[in-house]
């Protein structure tokens, strides 16, 4: 879907637009990664698209209030250290999977890292300031407390700039909706999180 016309669209929408990007390592050999992005019943009428067109691939849901679609994609990790993108994950021009790093920092450790500049690259332009008089403040209302979440999940989450589960195995990011407005998005800086791909035990005994 083309992002910024959709944003443009929630305008007296509620309910407009949230996504959830993750990618799971608790096997420890691959990435399994899950892309769902919901928004009003109305914007996806506004779309003109059948919901096989909105969601490629993927999996949907159409109800009164709401549309979802879901899609899913896997790769193996040295795959992803070899620095091949996981296919299947990105909608449109929305691509999450762009400004991923994956990076081998010891035995069962990986460092990820999302560097969300790139995520981005090749999206519409936002509008200027003349589309944007009188509406601005009505468009960005429209989008509070709507966010885009990304989610690490593996084995053990040995260290994240984001914010640890309570479990010590998820560590997420997020990103409000609101920034997409802008010409030049401030992501803030890189969401990196070093995990632990497998259990390790001493002696058969004393687990981590």
């Amino acid at each position: 879907m083309k992002l910024l016309p959709a944003l443009m669209l929630c305008l007296g929408l509620s309910g407009c637009l949230d996504a959830d990007i993750s990618m799971d390592f608790s096997d420890g050999e691959t990435m399994q990664g899950r892309f769902e992005m919901r928004f009003a019943r109305q914007l996806f009428d506004m779309m003109g698209k059948s919901a096989e067109a909105a969601c490629p691939g993927g999996e949907t849901t159409l109800t009164e209030s709401l549309f979802t679609c879901v899609t899913h994609g896997s790769a193996s990790i040295d795959s992803l250290l070899d620095s091949e993108a996981p296919d299947g994950l990105d909608q449109g021009d929305f691509a999450p999977t762009r400004g991923a790093r994956f990076e081998r920092i010891g035995d069962d450790r990986l460092r990820v890292s999302f560097d969300f500049s790139e995520m981005t690259t090749g999206r519409e332009a936002a509008p200027d300031a003349e589309q944007m008089k009188g509406m601005e403040e009505m468009v960005r209302a429209a989008m509070a407390g709507h966010s885009f979440v990304f989610r690490i999940r593996a084995q053990k989450i040995l260290s994240t700039s984001g914010r640890l589960s309570e479990d010590g195995r998820e560590a997420s990011h997020v990103i409000p909706v609101v920034v997409f407005l802008d010409e030049e998005p401030d992501f803030g800086a890189p969401f990196v999180t070093e995990i632990q791909l497998r259990e390790s035990c001493f002696l058969g005994l004393f687990c981590d």
